[in-house]
């Protein structure tokens, strides 16, 4: 039993080989998962734009809140700036806690300090971030 293959073109119906509706049905697929990125990327396309040149319309994205992404990347700076202040062996035990996501544990050992006294570093390292940071707030 030969299984019969047909496209729609222009509205009309028209049988085509398998390997033709296959290569049909894989680019369509195709341009279907392009088009899905695009919009989980927020990609705009030129031609979703309005052709009497109001634009702007067409481009704003009432989700995207400017102000607070500004902020946040002031933050950034600001924390990468208070880090930069810190003497090598504090910018270590910071990156290695929260940067690397190391235990207390295994950073205290590789220092050769107690538990308690790596805890008492930390804070002390910590409180003297806050200070550095004291007038971003």
């Amino acid at each position: 039993m030969n299984k019969e293959y047909f496209l729609f073109v222009n509205g009309k119906k028209i049988k085509v080989n398998e390997e033709i509706y296959k290569v049909y049905w894989q680019e369509k697929n195709h341009e279907n998962y392009l088009k899905q990125v695009d919009r989980k990327n927020h990609l705009l396309l030129f031609s979703s734009f309005d052709h009497d040149g109001h634009f702007e319309e067409s481009i704003v994205d009432k989700d995207f809140d400017v102000e607070k992404i500004i902020q946040t990347q002031m933050m950034i700076e600001a924390v990468r700036e208070a880090l930069a202040k810190l003497n090598d062996e504090e910018r270590e035990i910071i990156g290695r806690l929260y940067f690397n996501d190391e235990s207390i544990r295994s950073v205290a050992e590789t220092k050769k300090l107690s538990h308690p006294a790596l805890i008492k570093r930390r804070n002390k390292i910590l409180e003297k971030l806050r200070e550095l940071l004291k007038d971003f707030r």
